[in-house]
């Protein structure tokens, strides 16, 4: 009897999970090529980011950025303008 409640439950499951696999639509079925090769290169760019920005410490952000503040001109300089 053991054997026949666990081929029971088996057949349970096997039929759930056939019956999920086509009755749920794909979450971007309702969106337009246009939507969906935005999706996808969203998702490369991020990646990208992601392993650009992972790469670099703390400290080693903090002098790019600080080198990025140090080339900047001072928005008080007088800007040259004409020979004089």
């Amino acid at each position: 009897e053991a054997g026949v409640s666990t081929d029971h439950l088996k057949d349970i499951n096997e039929e759930d999970q056939l019956g999920n696999e086509g009755n749920h639509p794909a979450y971007d079925d309702h969106l337009t090529p246009a939507e969906k090769k935005y999706i996808e290169q969203r998702a490369k760019l991020d990646v990208n980011l992601l392993a650009k920005t992972s790469g670099k410490s703390h400290r080693d952000r903090i002098q790019d950025f600080n080198q990025y503040l140090a080339n900047l001109s001072e928005h008080y300089d007088i800007p040259k303008v004409g020979p004089g």
